[in-house]
């Protein structure tokens, strides 16, 4: 606040001191020679008229405020009107004769003057940007009618005689002017929320000086008075207080409304940067950093504005991190053009993904070039890019089982039953018999096929949610055991299960039998006849470890990385030649996972397989 008021105090002073200044020389000059003193006057106030002009013109396209625009260009034309009333003043001997030009030309330009002031306000309220040009033809024409009208066609009425002083005319005129001001005033007051408020008090003090001086050049008798110096000096300061309101609004105003909103963006710019969760920097040409927001703090120990200053090897990011930020800067150096590269940065938990752009800036001179450094965190991209190949390696998947799996059973069930249709008097009962058979394990195939694809769909439109309840582990092997029995009694191969004690799991039971039969049934599948297959459940802290192991054909290592990948075209037929649904291990996975566990296998091919998954325990 110290500053602000000391220099409201220096501004004062200067005010001050111009004022008495010229207050002197007013004074000096009326008490030597008056025609000196109106000279003075005048020609200050005809340089406020140009100025006035001036600061509209150049300002016209800042200024919202059609009123001022269009008062601010007339005045132009009244200081030129001014500009005559002088010089034809009587006593200058610019132009010879016996009337009073000067007074013809004071109350002409007083008349434009006051009707100016009205007329503004026709545009105040029009929201489109006036035509200047129009206004300065029409005023042109104004002033040169009057100008021809006063001193080449003589037909302008007399404003002063020797004989009789000022003319009846010059001084109704003069009371005229002071209605059409006084009117002026009042549309002023009317409009005044159209003004700022000190542009309208300068406006209101304009307009009132306007009119004191108006009423004291009603009262003079020679042009040479006390009243008419009053006059002069009240025309000086309504010229003024105008000259001040289009500087207030044409300049001050828009300058300073420029540079606080600079500061408001400014602000605003940075205020967002520091909020981003994106990562920004700004280098220098030697790579040292010139900003930092907020972000870089989840991968520093300090606060942002440490950073200020620190050469890039200087920041301790991780070393991969830095190799990489100072790989693109170089890259963007030597391009001058934006560069941008993607690369992952381990973290505890799990690698980020981040993609880092530099874009080179450009100052009037080479060493003030710049950088500007933002790096995205696009693990989420990653990750979301990865479902979306798994969905459609899902999608392929679904196509490839409907269109090749599922078509397989229905085409031996149709070839077995025309078959039988055509030759049902020709065939032997033993006959008969296998290609029933045949027809069961078809119709089996196909059943089991599409119980694995309605329970994978549901899964993956969300349909399928799990009701979890308490399942003893012991008894559910049992009684998968059970069930999956007969399917082995035809190749042979018994089915044991360990004694697994007295666990417990709270999980759906449908989605458990459903993975525990898919285990037994590939197990089954890819074991020799007269093999066993073992069904265990150990309790491991908090979980029970549930394996299902055969003595089979195992798995290569190759194709073991595939095995639960839904995009993995792989296909193996049993010992005897069976065929899988293609969908019962991506189903086992997808409930495994549903119930909070997790699946794999182990095997070395030629010597078995062994399946485990994991469910937590209660």
């Amino acid at each position: 606040m110290k500053p602000d008021l000391t220099g409201f105090i220096r501004s004062n002073y200067r005010n001050a001191f111009t004022v008495a200044v010229l207050l002197i020389i007013f004074q000096v000059s009326v008490t030597q020679n008056y025609l000196l003193f109106h000279t003075i006057v005048e020609l200050l106030s005809i340089v406020v008229a140009f100025a006035v002009f001036m600061i509209t013109w150049n300002s016209r396209k800042m200024l919202d405020n059609n009123y001022l625009c269009f008062v601010g260009i007339a005045y132009i034309f009244i200081g030129a009107l001014d500009l005559m009333h002088t010089i034809t003043f009587k006593g200058m001997q610019i132009i010879p004769g016996s009337v009073y030009h000067g007074n013809q030309f004071w109350i002409a330009t007083r008349g434009l003057e006051a009707l100016t002031l009205i007329t503004g306000f026709l545009f105040l309220n029009i929201r489109k940007v006036i035509n200047v040009d129009l206004i300065v033809l029409v005023y042109s024409i104004i002033t040169v009618l009057i100008i021809l009208s006063i001193l080449y066609w003589g037909i302008f009425p007399l404003c002063y005689t020797d004989e009789v002083g000022q003319t009846p005319f010059k001084i109704y005129a003069e009371y005229v002017i002071i209605a059409i001001q006084c009117f002026a005033g009042f549309l002023l007051y009317r409009s005044r929320n159209n003004f700022d408020k000190p542009i309208f008090r300068l406006l209101s003090m304009s307009i009132l000086f306007g009119i004191l001086g108006e009423f004291c050049f009603t009262l003079y008798i020679s042009n040479y008075s006390l009243t008419n110096e009053i006059g002069h000096y009240g025309k000086l300061i309504s010229f003024f207080l105008i000259y001040k309101a289009n500087v207030e609004k044409g300049f001050t105003k828009p300058t300073g409304l420029i540079f606080r909103n600079l500061r408001d963006n400014e602000e605003k710019y940075r205020t967002l940067a520091e909020n981003l969760p994106e990562i920004i920097f700004r280098f220098d040409k030697d790579f040292k950093c010139l900003y930092a927001n907020s972000a870089v703090e989840k991968f520093l120990p300090h606060h942002h504005d440490f950073y200020t200053g620190k050469a890039l090897t200087e920041l301790g990011f991780p070393e991969h991190f830095e190799q990489q930020l100072s790989r693109v800067l170089m890259r963007a150096e030597q391009a001058k053009v934006i560069q941008e590269i993607n690369f992952d940065l381990p973290n505890e938990n799990a690698d980020c993904s981040f993609s880092m752009q530099a874009i080179p800036e450009y100052g009037s001179y080479d060493n003030e070039s710049t950088f500007l450094v933002i790096c995205y965190d696009i693990t989420e991209l990653k990750l979301n890019e990865k479902r979306l190949q798994d969905l459609n390696a899902a999608k392929d998947k679904l196509f490839s089982i409907i269109a090749h799996d599922l078509k397989n059973p229905f085409t031996s069930l149709i070839a077995f039953s025309e078959l039988i249709h055509r030759n049902v008097n020709k065939l032997s009962r033993e006959k008969i018999e296998s290609l029933a058979m045949r027809m069961n394990d078809s119709s089996k195939q196909a059943f089991a096929l599409l119980e694995n694809l309605l329970n994978w769909s549901r899964v993956q439109t969300g349909a399928l949610v799990p009701n979890p309840q308490i399942v003893d582990v012991q008894r559910l092997l049992n009684e998968n055991q059970e069930q999956t029995a007969s399917l082995a009694l035809a190749k042979g191969i018994e089915i044991l299960v360990e004694n697994s004690g007295s666990g417990r799991i709270f999980a759906d039971r449908q989605m458990i039998d459903t993975v525990l039969r898919n285990l037994i049934a590939n197990a089954i599948k890819f074991s020799y006849a007269n093999s066993t297959i073992w069904l265990k459940g150990e309790d491991k802290q908090g979980h029970i470890l549930f394996s299902v192991t055969d003595s089979g054909l195992g798995i290569t290592k190759e194709n073991l990385e595939q095995l639960l990948k839904i995009e993995s075209k792989l296909t193996t037929r049993g010992t005897q030649e069976e065929k899988g649904t293609g969908l019962g291990l991506i189903l086992c996975k997808e409930f495994v996972e549903l119930s909070g566990g997790r699946i794999w296998a182990e095997s070395e091919f030629g010597l078995g397989t062994t399946f485990y998954f994991s469910i937590p325990s209660i």
